[in-house]
Parts: structure tokens; sequence; C-alpha cells
């Protein structure tokens, strides 16, 4: 039995032996695509199909640039908002948003705030700047806040917590929830327990601010050094991967608006390669659409699906070279161990934080001590150390890139980051023709 099949087994026997709600990847055979001829077309004989519409519908429907802001177009995550809505809107309590960086994390919190907004609240959103202290958190929302006339906020120096305290507690009337993203690039334990401190000042002051942090972190801890006393007044929403069925659904909407349609095996082979995030679904579904699209088809096939996992693989190997090199070292070093590697990157996909307990236990229960023991375990961390980084609690590895570990599981299933060099005859249309319809 290969590590694969060994994967797939392990995950059965979690599940109890359900395969339908598996997320660890099947095995896919990356056959290369056989070349189109390259075919000359004269300009003027060329037809004249509407490309940039239907790529650009492509790219709409596919969006991975912007996060999602209908909730029609969050997939999967209507108990994480119903949560949300009891614990912020309803019980007033501060909130955390964790996971995985491609998790979704973001649409939820902006599709969250809409509804709050809704509900009554003022809802206002803000990013989180590495090395920032409380008051560049907090003092850039002064401006949009409904603070009442009257209530002085110094400028001329920092703000405290208490001060801050005071100006959301004795200036805002108005029930206001400020949502900060980023939060993970607060690096400072100082910062991280000023914003604890000033979560618990005003639950105790029975202030109408509430603020929701948002981040990528395995657990609480990763985030925020909370105070026990304050766990009370905190509700932490974890964001998990995606159930299959689910993002199959996501990748179905979004061929259908782009005027597309994806074939059984085809979508099944995505779903398994984006191991649970919206993020990597939505990606690898934009290429595979965009190869169905270049060879004029309206059916996204297997095919067009593995072409796609190599476009997107090549894509992110030319943003992360550092990276891709480690992991190819890693995969060419790595002989029997080259399971653990890819275990390395599911076990990283469904939650960021890294051990050697966890990928320990995971490594036993799949390959055995030989395969998956405490050795096996220090061989492949070493394998791939270049590409993690111990940002977090002490023991506790990510990687470097958050978003990377997908396309590791991809290199080690035997996805290649060559691209097609032969031309095709639409790529012989005239440059104007790829550029109609593009707002400039």
């Amino acid at each position: 039995m290969g590590w694969t099949e060994r994967l797939q087994h392990w995950l059965r026997g979690l599940l109890g032996g359900d395969p339908g709600g598996r997320r660890i990847p099947e095995r896919i055979d990356y056959a290369s695509q056989p070349a189109e001829e390259s075919v000359v077309v004269p300009i003027s004989a060329a037809p004249k199909p509407a490309i940039a519409f239907r790529r650009n519908a492509v790219f709409a429907a596919f969006n991975t640039a912007v996060p999602v802001s209908d909730r029609h177009g969050l997939a999967g995550r209507k108990q994480e908002l119903a949560r949300l809505i009891d614990a912020v809107v309803k019980q007033r309590k501060h909130a955390l948003i964790y996971g995985a960086r491609g998790s979704g994390k973001t649409s939820l919190a902006r599709v969250f705030g809409d509804l709050a907004d809704e509900a009554g609240c003022v809802a206002l959103y803000g990013s989180a700047s590495e090395g920032a202290d409380v008051d560049g958190l907090f003092r850039p929302f002064l401006d949009e806040l409904p603070v009442q006339r009257g209530v002085a906020v110094p400028a001329d120096k920092p703000l405290g917590v208490q001060q801050l305290a005071n100006i959301f507690v004795q200036g805002v009337q108005q029930r206001t929830l400020l949502i900060i993203d980023e939060f993970d690039r607060v690096a400072a334990d100082r910062t991280k327990h000023d914003v604890a401190a000033l979560l618990k000042l005003l639950t105790d002051m029975h202030s109408t601010v509430q603020i929701v942090l948002v981040g990528i972190a395995g657990n609480v801890d990763g985030l925020l050094a909370a105070h026990p006393s304050l766990r009370r007044h905190l509700s932490a929403q974890p964001v998990a991967p995606i159930e299959r069925d689910e993002l199959a659904g996501l990748l179905r909407l979004c061929a259908q608006q782009a005027g597309l349609a994806f074939e059984e095996d085809a979508v099944q082979t995505i779903v398994s390669a984006a191991i649970g995030s919206p993020y990597h679904a939505r990606l690898f579904g934009m290429h595979a659409a965009l190869t169905a699209e270049s060879a004029g088809r309206e059916r996204i096939t297997l095919g067009d699906s593995q072409k796609g996992l190599a476009e997107a693989l090549a894509e992110w190997g030319d943003l992360t070279p550092d990276i891709c090199h480690v992991f190819e070292h890693a995969l060419t070093q790595a002989g029997q161990l080259r399971g653990m590697i890819a275990l390395a990157g599911v076990l990283a996909a469904h939650a960021p934080v890294l051990t050697f307990e966890r990928l320990n236990a995971a490594g036993v229960d799949l390959f055995g001590e030989e395969l998956g023991g405490a050795a096996a375990v220090d061989r492949t961390i070493g394998l791939i150390a270049a590409a993690l980084s111990e940002d977090g609690m002490p023991g506790e590895l990510q990687f470097a890139d958050s978003l990377s570990p997908q396309f590791l599981v991809l290199m080690a299933n035997g996805s290649s980051r060559a691209r097609s060099a032969a031309p095709s005859a639409r790529e012989a249309l005239d440059a104007r023709e790829l550029l109609q319809g593009v707002g400039l």
C-alpha cells in the first residue's frame, strides 16, 4: 500500500468509514496534456470571439483577489455565522476569528459585519500592521466612530488602554463593532496584553463598542494573551476547512456564473487538491476554467483540472521561488518519507500550527513507527525546515508562506510546474481582441 492509499485508509478510519467526507486528497495522475498543434492564423482570417468578455467572466466568478462580501457567495459558513451573531450581536461578547490563510476568515468577518449592520450595529473594518501598538490599532477608527460631541481625543500623544476605553464608553452610544483583520501580524506581547486588557475593560464598563479580531492561528493563545477572566466574555470562532460537498457546490456556482460547467471528475479533482480551502478551490478552479475557455469549450474536463493545477503550481512557484525550491529539494531527498512530507502539508492545511506531537501521532497512525515515528518526524521537519517559522508559541511551527501546504501536497503527488509552451491558434489573435471589455 503506497503512502497516498495509506492517507485515504487513515482518514476513512477517523471518519467511521465514510469516504464521502474525506478532505485528504486522493492520488492524482498529472499526465502531461497533448500539445496543441501550432497553427498560424492570419489576423484578417481569424474569427472574432469575445475572448476578453468570456475570460473576464471567469476572473469575476472565481475572483481570488478580494474577500467575498456577498453572503450568497460565502460557502459552508452558515454555522460560523450563526455562532458569531449569537455571541456578538445577541450576547454582546468580543470575538476571535482564526484559522489558516485561505480558509475564508476575512470573507466570514465581512459578511458577519454586513449582517450585524442590518441588525442595527455600526461595523467598521481595519487591518493590523506589524509593530503596531494599541494606539496604532485603534486610533484609525476614531475618525469613523460616531463619537459624541465634547469627548476629547488627544492628538499629540499615544492613547493608552484606559484612555481608549474612556473614549469608547463616554463617546460612543451606538452599538459598534471594530473588526481588525490580520491581527496575527502583531508580534509584540505588550500589544497583545494591552488589547486583552482593553477587551476586558470594555466589558466591565458595559461599553457599546465590541471588538472582533481576525487572524491566522491554530488556537486562541496564538492570537491573544487572554486573561482567564476575559474568556468568559470572549467568543472564539475557528474557521475550519470546508467540507467536500460545500467546496464542490462553490466551484459549480462559480462555473455557472462564468457560463461554464464542471464535469464531475474535474470538480472532485480540484476539491481534493484544495484540502478544504475556499481560496485554493477558487484559484485551482479559475485555472481549470481558463484552460477550458482557451480551448473554446463550455465544459471543464478532468484534463482541464489537471492542467489548471499545474498552471496554479507554476504561478505559485514563480511568486515564491525560494520556498518552491525548498519543497523540490525536500521531495528529492525524502525517499520513503515522501508521504510524511505530504502529511505535514495536509495537517497544516487543516490547521496552521504544526507540532512534533501532531505530526508524530498522525505519522505513526498512518505509516507505523519506522516511517512515521519520532526519527521520521525529525527528518521530515528537517527537510522542510527552511520553509517553516516558529513565530507563535514555542514548539509550534508554521509554514512561512501560509498558502503553501496545498502546493506542497500537489508536488508530493507528482504535479509538474511545467507550462505548455506550444502556442494555440487562439493565442495568435489580435491583442486588441484580448482587451475588449477591459476597463482601463
